[in-house]
């Protein structure tokens, strides 16, 4: 075998081309060899494929049918010739050279259509572009570069550049790539007039679209689809979309400057109707989630650089994972959103569950992480707000302009996110990224319900704060006894920096560690908050600032088991300053607090003093079946010393 490829220049990488003979012999030689090596290895052949013994399959030369390729002359006529010549297990074939296609409107939508086809290859050598030469004369695109319609199996496109030579003045008709099946294993309704049913076993390999006029790439309705290697530079919408697919492999993307989401995984929600603008064509709507809401879909080495949008949208998917993602200077980072349309251009998605995303880098977005429910306030049934199963894990997220990370919904009173996972988050925002708008860079965790947060971290130099917060205007509606329970588990929430931890407007929530380092004012609020219980909660405060200070505020609680706080301040202490504080009764909400206990209070500070720095509120609206256990130091005495109390109107035996 060695000698044989020898013959064939395969050894130094060369590929004799010049002749559809050669080319031939030379594909069924890399078949044998291909399958011999796999047979050696007892596996089984790297390709999608298998020939049967002895098949050949025709090899169609675009210059056999009369183009040029020298990126002047119109190879419109020739490209659509070798189209028509091509047949289910036909090989096509791009020499090198550049082809322009100058034909607005072609049959088919599109440069090259591949429809009804099966075990065929349209293969592009080293050097060999499709050259979009066909904008209108408003500057909008007229054709997609290569479209697969079903039913169709086995397709392959290996290497093409597809190229628009001006780039378009606005978002219009074309993409690079276009895949349109039928999202079902059953037939399409005799309506149905898009596509002959369903594409499946397509790849796409080392693809590089530029300045595509919508994407560089969109696949709906297509099952066992692998993309490997893609490049989209300058398209005016995503990079890569998917609509309503199964079984999805990604593996290399790099979307450089698109106009809207790097990769999105997209499906749309309508209960009764399966397409969005017509029997023609999709988007596709599912009516529930299922496996062709991109279910078995992964994803991964995933770079998206520059532009508007999102780098990775997840809406209305279902099992779906993503990993190795770096995203630098978009809207979004990562948006994971479920909504209901309003109006002209929006979408309604359901709700995306069993979503796993990992290892990301988000460097340089206005929002770092967006998890959304968007026109969606709760009341409605849980397949709208519950994303069970959501998962994000190991992501450092740098320079946020707005939000480093932010659970966003409704503002009402029942608004819900439920079913989410965050574990080992490292947010960093410094003044040095430029100026922050809204959030500064802080993180949001908003209305969420039956989650796990776990080692979630914010360092920042400015006051960018970490809100752990209900549903938005439940202060004004709800007693802090009635606050609907959110079954959270939060662990290893920690911030340093000058701003604060707070934590409001929420029950049900048991809490492992939380830690301030370096607060300027406040370090961790703990305001109307209600059944929570709290491992440890720790203030390191060193070089305040000059305004008021706690270490920790507690005000309006209810029903809270605190095993231990622990607070650090040096000697200097502001226009006021407590180590705990326990109040904000008042007549017009609660009390300050009910069934209170905090088990170990360990206080130490710079100051010459003898005295605890806890104050309690009284009088009436002050706190009811409490008790804080305390210890203090004050390093200024002139002989520090260990002092404790025990605080409270209940206090345990």
């Amino acid at each position: 075998m060695a000698t044989l490829l020898s013959a064939f220049n395969i050894a130094d990488g060369t590929t004799p081309v010049e002749s559809p003979i050669s080319w031939l012999v030379l594909a069924w030689v890399r078949r044998e060899f291909v399958d011999t090596v796999a047979a050696d290895a007892g596996g089984q052949s790297a390709t999608s494929t298998a020939m049967p013994a002895g098949a050949v399959s025709a090899v169609i030369n675009v210059k056999d049918y009369g183009a040029v390729g020298d990126g002047i002359t119109d190879d419109s006529a020739a490209i659509k010739a070798a189209e028509a010549a091509l047949t289910s297990g036909g090989h096509l074939y791009f020499p090198e050279g550049d082809y322009r296609f100058a034909q607005q409107h072609p049959a088919g939508d599109a440069a090259l259509l591949l429809a009804g086809l099966s075990n065929v290859t349209v293969e592009f050598a080293p050097g060999a572009r499709l050259l979009m030469d066909n904008l209108d004369a408003n500057g909008h695109g007229t054709s997609h570069g290569i479209r697969v319609e079903g039913a169709a199996s086995h397709v392959t496109i290996s290497n093409p550049t597809i190229e628009w030579v001006t780039r378009p003045s606005a978002r219009s008709f074309g993409d690079g790539l276009s895949v349109l099946g039928w999202p079902s294993d059953s037939p399409p309704p005799p309506q149905w007039v898009g596509s002959t049913g369903t594409v499946e076993f397509v790849s796409i390999v080392n693809a590089r679209v530029v300045n595509a006029p919508q994407a560089g790439a969109v696949i709906m309705g297509a099952s066992d689809v692998t993309v490997t290697n893609f490049t989209a530079i300058g398209t005016m919408a995503d990079g890569l979309h998917f609509n309503a697919n199964r079984r999805v492999t990604v593996d290399g993307l790099v979307a450089l400057n698109v106009g809207d989401d790097g990769l999105a995984f997209v499906t749309y929600y309508d209960a009764t109707q399966p397409w969005t603008y017509g029997p023609d064509d999709g988007p596709f709507n599912q009516s529930g989630l299922g496996e062709w809401n991109n279910g078995g879909s992964v994803a991964s080495h995933i770079a998206v650089t520059g532009g508007p949008a999102s780098g990775v949208r997840v809406q209305g998917g279902y099992d779906i994972t993503i990993s190795d993602v770096t995203v630098t200077g978009k809207e979004f980072g990562i948006q994971v959103n479920s909504a209901k349309a309003t109006g002209p251009g929006d979408w309604t998605s359901l709700a995306s569950r069993d979503i796993r995303i990992s290892d990301v880098t988000i460097d340089g977005a206005q929002t770092g992480i967006v998890l959304a429910t968007n026109n969606i306030d709760g009341t409605e049934d849980s397949m709208w707000w519950d994303f069970s199963g959501l998962s994000i894990s190991d992501v450092t997220i740098r320079g946020s302009k707005n939000w480093s990370l932010a659970v966003e919904t409704p503002s009402a009173t029942t608004s819900k996110f439920a079913g989410l996972t965050l574990r080992n988050i490292y947010a960093e925002s410094m003044a040095a990224d430029g100026p922050t708008v809204g959030g500064n860079g802080g993180i949001l965790l908003a209305s969420l319900h039956d989650s796990v947060i776990d080692n979630v971290r914010l360092v920042s130099d400015h006051a960018g704060d970490i809100n752990v917060v209900g549903a938005a205007q439940i202060r004004d509606q709800l007693s802090v006894g009635d606050l609907p329970s959110s079954n959270l588990t939060i662990n290893d929430l920690i911030l340093e920096g000058p701003g604060r931890i707070l934590i409001q407007d929420i029950a049900g929530v048991r809490f492992g560690s939380v830690a301030s380092y370096g607060a300027d004012g406040s370090a961790v609020v703990l305001y109307r908050v209600h059944d929570a219980s709290f491992d440890d909660i720790t203030a390191y405060m060193p070089g305040r600032g000059t305004g008021a200070g706690y270490g920790v505020q507690i005000l309006q609680v209810n029903d809270l088991d605190i095993a231990t706080i622990a607070v650090t301040t040096d000697d200097h202490v502001g226009t006021s300053w407590w180590a705990v504080e326990l109040g904000g009764g008042n007549p017009d909400h609660d009390i300050a607090g009910k069934n209170v206990r905090i088990e170990n209070v360990t206080y130490v500070s710079g100051r010459d003093d003898t005295e605890s720095d806890i104050v309690v509120q009284g009088g009436p609206y002050g706190p009811v079946g409490w008790y804080i256990s305390a210890h203090w130091r004050h390093g200024g005495e002139a002989v520090p010393q260990w002092r404790s109390a025990v605080f409270g109107d209940t206090i345990p035996v």
